[in-house]
């Protein structure tokens, strides 16, 4: 019984280092293809770096003027960056924090107490006609020889 527990340890621990060995097989068959792809990406990049800068380098000697620009457009678009950060951040620093509030507590709204007989009784009826006015007074004319008429 002994020898039978040791062989199906023994099994086990076989089968499981075979496991182990194809897993391991696995990953280092992956590592390498990345590996692969990797270079092969990466030398496609250097071959457009290369292009771009030769591209780069014989348009400036061709248009000396043209790239001087483009570099002092350049310089100065990363002062102005770095001028308006200054700001900004000086801004932050000078400015205060707005002052704490404490939470204000909303009261419950309270009901409208009922009319009494003396407070329904003292209020007037509202009217529904307008005032009556005055006729307005006739104003005298002037004529053109000086005189006036009612």
């Amino acid at each position: 019984m002994t020898t039978d527990v040791t062989k199906a340890a023994h099994d086990a621990a076989e089968a499981t280092k075979t496991k182990a060995a194809k897993a391991s097989a696995t990953v280092k068959k992956a590592a390498t293809t990345a590996a692969d792809k990797s270079r092969i990406v990466a030398k496609k990049a250097a071959k457009r770096v290369d292009e771009v800068t030769e591209t780069t380098v014989d348009t400036a000697k061709r248009h000396p003027v043209a790239a001087a620009a483009i570099a002092v457009g350049t310089a100065a678009a990363i002062a102005g960056a770095a001028f308006g950060a200054t700001k900004l951040v000086e801004k932050r620093k000078e400015a205060k924090p707005a002052p704490k509030r404490k939470p204000t507590v909303k009261k419950a709204a309270t009901p409208p107490k009922p009319a009494t007989a003396k407070a329904a009784a003292a209020k007037k009826p509202a009217t529904t006609k307008a005032p009556a006015r005055k006729p307005a007074a006739k104003k005298p004319v002037a004529k053109p020889n000086g005189a006036t008429q009612h």
